[in-house]
């Protein structure tokens, strides 16, 4: 079968859609195996080693008594001792117990989303159009070359077709456009993917502020969201909300380990000092910046 001489079973335009959506799409599912007796550990690798700075990760301590009967599992998080200081591995020891880490962020957040300024901030946010402007223009300046293109591969198809076997110079003429042909195509090709990354990147901008625009609304109805969740999907709204959690190397004598949160969506443009409770039964408070980071909506 010759390219550009007969009729395509899918139609350029529904096979470009399709294209669009598998690049968009390509990293939206993730297979993981996962047995159904194994803890989510909620802030793995996003609570920092204040030694090192790599990612602690969490782990389960199963003890015994005399007798051989088990102690209650222990999770807590741990430095896996893998980054390099000064060319010796971490060797910060504490084991950070899960559950009291795991509340003093769900608390932190908690306040701070509830707080006028805060959920202002938000509904600003999800009113927010998002500007798509310079990413159409270039589709349709793409949309419009390979309109021109496709154009001029049917004129020299038709040339091609009108040459006269008899002529003289026929095979040097027919040499000259299937040159010209297979240049064609080569800029088509180069065209048509352009135009395939430039919709999925529009697609994708469109589908993030989608996205966004949930974990805005998840935000302001925070402790009553997290509650109803699983473990896996509080995981991800965590993934989603931090970039980071720095810890003190000691637990603090107000029995606080947390020392700042950087968040990862961008929620508002400047930094907020949110207290941070000495623990979890305590009304006393130090106070600590919660960071959020700075970014375009």
């Amino acid at each position: 079968m010759v390219d550009g001489l007969h009729e395509g079973i899918v139609s350029e335009e529904l096979w470009n859609q399709a294209q669009v959506k598998m690049i968009a799409q390509a990293k939206k599912y993730e297979h993981v195996n996962k047995a159904k007796d194994t803890k989510t550990h909620l802030l793995s690798g996003l609570v920092k080693c204040p030694v090192c700075g790599a990612g602690m990760y969490g782990n389960k301590s199963i003890k015994h008594r005399k007798d051989g009967s088990k102690y209650k599992d222990f999770y807590y998080y741990g430095c896996k001792h893998r980054t390099m200081t000064r060319g010796h591995k971490c060797d910060y020891k504490k084991q950070i117990q899960e559950e009291v880490l795991d509340a003093s962020v769900v608390e932190i957040i908690t306040k701070l989303v509830s707080t006028p300024r805060f959920a202002s901030l938000i509904q600003e946010k999800i009113n927010m159009k998002v500007d798509t402007t310079a990413i159409d223009q270039e589709i349709k300046a793409l949309e419009k070359q390979l309109k021109q293109s496709y154009a001029m591969k049917r004129k020299t198809l038709e040339e091609i077709e009108q040459l006269d076997p008899d002529d003289r110079h026929y095979n040097r003429r027919k040499a000259d456009l299937d040159d010209r042909l297979y240049r064609m195509y080569d800029k088509i090709d180069d065209q048509e993917q352009r135009l395939i990354e430039a919709r999925a990147k529009k697609q994708s901008i469109e589908s993030e502020k989608v996205t966004g625009d949930n974990i805005y609304k998840i935000l302001i109805y925070f402790d009553k969201f997290y509650k109803l969740m699983n473990e896996e999907e509080q995981r991800k709204l965590m993934e989603t909300l931090i970039e980071e959690i720095q810890i003190y190397k000691e637990r603090q004598p107000s029995g606080q380990w947390l020392k700042s949160i950087t968040f990862r969506l961008p929620i508002i443009d400047s930094d907020i000092s949110t207290p941070i409770g000495k623990g979890l039964d305590s009304d006393s408070h130090v106070e600590t910046v919660v960071n959020l980071q700075i970014g375009e909506a």
